[in-house]
């Protein structure tokens, strides 16, 4: 599969992702707040993505560590989302944090590579979702107030939903008219 087939279809995925995420945000409310305000914090999710999240980094670690780190490279990225599991607070939250920031990072870099045709209404949207992935990662418990402000108003759930949908459109655009020209 080359390069430019990978990125498109990375782009569709993310595309029906962001959808199935407008959808969830459109349906938060007060009724169903309780179950949604403890995912953050919840521990399995967060190691399956940080495992995803730490496969994708060390490919990148490995150019740029110290040569008695490399071997430990991968070790690592099995064990710290193990240790995460059991010491960390918030882990899915902070593990969603991480894989936005790549997931923005690889959008990003992979427009300007494929010279996406508009490519400002890809970038845009995804500077503000790494950014939120940075925001995340920084302050996780962000995450559950996120989703406690959606539930309890209309306008939060509204502007959310649509930022979402924005997204996706995006997405799908750069999914459809990048050719790599």
């Amino acid at each position: 599969m080359n390069e430019l087939l990978f990125y498109r279809i990375a782009l569709g995925a993310a595309g029906i992702l962001f959808a199935l995420f407008a959808a969830w945000t459109f349906r938060l409310s007060p009724g169903n707040l309780s179950r949604f305000e403890a995912w953050p914090r919840r521990r399995l999710p967060g190691m399956l993505i940080g495992w995803a999240a730490l496969a994708i980094c060390v490919p990148h670690a490995e150019v740029v560590s110290p040569g008695f780190l490399v071997p430990l490279l991968w070790p690592l990225a099995i064990a710290v989302p193990i240790l995460g599991y059991f010491f960390v607070d918030y882990p899915l939250a902070r593990a969603l944090g991480g894989i936005s920031i790549l997931g923005a990072y690889y959008f990003i870099h992979k427009s300007f590579e494929w010279h996406t045709p508009l490519l400002g209404a890809l970038v845009v949207p995804a500077w503000i979702f790494g950014i939120a992935g940075i925001w995340v990662s920084g302050k996780p418990c962000a995450l559950r107030d996120w989703i406690r402000l959606c539930a309890g108003s209309k306008t939060w759930r509204s502007v959310s939903a649509a930022f979402w949908c924005i997204l996706t459109l995006a997405l799908f655009w750069s999914a459809a008219m990048t050719t790599g020209e």
